[in-house]
């Protein structure tokens, strides 16, 4: 007898999909993994630590359990598996932050208008929210701290790539704009002992992060003014959030700001150049829904880098989702 899902039960299966990211957040945000990597298994004395109904997160787990997050070894009692260690807080590969940034309301509501988005070719963020989405986060605090540290679960995995296939060294001063928790910027510092850094993003995303003798924190907005004399600044996943106009004045004001001859590093996921299944696909989409944004192709990115004064000097790839596009000032 064949094994294979129905075509029906598959497409049902792609519907709880929306349901599993729930589930996944809700655990992550009562720090189930957390507890459970402290010895606390039982899903009663579980309920107890993170103040929770015992029967409802009892039927969480035993969902999550289903889908690989965990795995109940004996009846109400639960282990982490693999991909529940990613849910665990400040471990490496840990998604726990981003994760509940994109089940919160300020990510899940506008995902609800897709349809909407994809026939009018716009964000309804906007109509959802009642502002745009860094006006909500900044009215939102809390949300805006998930949101900074969930972009910091995705550094530090970039980081990795970064900091093993690019040389920060020849580098006195590196700004990095947008640079939410400063985990990719660290990094680079970590392997340029003699660099200095800025740290710079808009003021309620850098309210909580304490500069330090190497870091120096700023807060602007890009379209505005960027802290000037870098020889090497880096934009990481910032260009996907807006459309070309506004692409092009952030580079611009890099450009305006940047030392002569200073180098760029652009990081950001990026389309395949053939028609090739990608889940960069789905990041595309998120940017349409939030924010009218949108992922690009090498050529694109490097139409955008030559308007703004930018010759492209290289491409890196990481082998993963993202790639590293390095220019240098004209």
């Amino acid at each position: 007898m064949s094994n294979e899902v129905p075509p029906p039960i598959r497409v049902l299966q792609m519907l709880m999909g929306m349901w599993v990211a729930q589930m996944t957040a809700a655990a992550a945000r009562f720090g189930v993994a957390d507890q459970i990597a402290q010895g606390v298994t039982s899903s009663d004395e579980l309920a107890r630590a993170v103040e929770a109904d015992p029967t409802a997160l009892y039927r969480l787990l035993r969902a999550c359990a289903t889908v690989g997050l965990f795995v109940e070894t004996e009846p109400k009692v639960f282990a982490n598996t693999p991909l529940g260690e990613c849910l665990r807080t400040g471990v490496p590969g840990s998604v726990r932050e981003f994760l509940i940034a994109e089940t919160a309301p300020g990510h899940w509501l506008p995902w609800g208008r897709l349809y909407d988005a994809v026939k009018s070719g716009r964000s309804f963020a906007n109509d959802v929210l009642g502002m745009d989405a860094w006006e909500y986060y900044a009215k939102n605090h809390d949300e805006a701290l998930t949101f900074a540290r969930g972009m910091g679960n995705l550094s530090a995995l970039v980081a990795q790539d970064v900091v093993r296939l690019y040389d920060p060294s020849p580098f006195a001063l590196i700004v990095d704009v947008g640079g939410s928790q400063g985990v990719l910027l660290n990094g680079l510092l970590n392997i340029a002992p003699n660099a200095r850094g800025i740290l710079f993003d808009r003021p309620e995303i850098i309210a909580d992060v304490v500069p330090s003798e190497r870091v120096k924190v700023v807060g602007g907005d890009f379209f505005d003014e960027i802290p000037a004399g870098g020889d090497l600044y880096l934009l990481k996943s910032i260009l996907h959030d807006w459309p070309d106009d506004r692409c092009d004045a952030i580079l611009r004001n890099v450009h305006r700001a940047a030392r002569d001859g200073a180098h760029l590093l652009v990081v950001e996921t990026i389309l395949p150049e053939a028609p090739e299944p990608s889940p960069v696909t789905f990041m595309d989409l998120n940017m349409l829904v939030m924010l009218g944004g949108r992922e690009r192709k090498v050529a694109e990115y490097g139409g955008l880098l030559r308007s703004a004064g930018f010759e492209m000097v290289r491409v890196i790839p990481t082998g993963g989702m993202f790639g590293l596009i390095e220019a240098r000032k004209l």
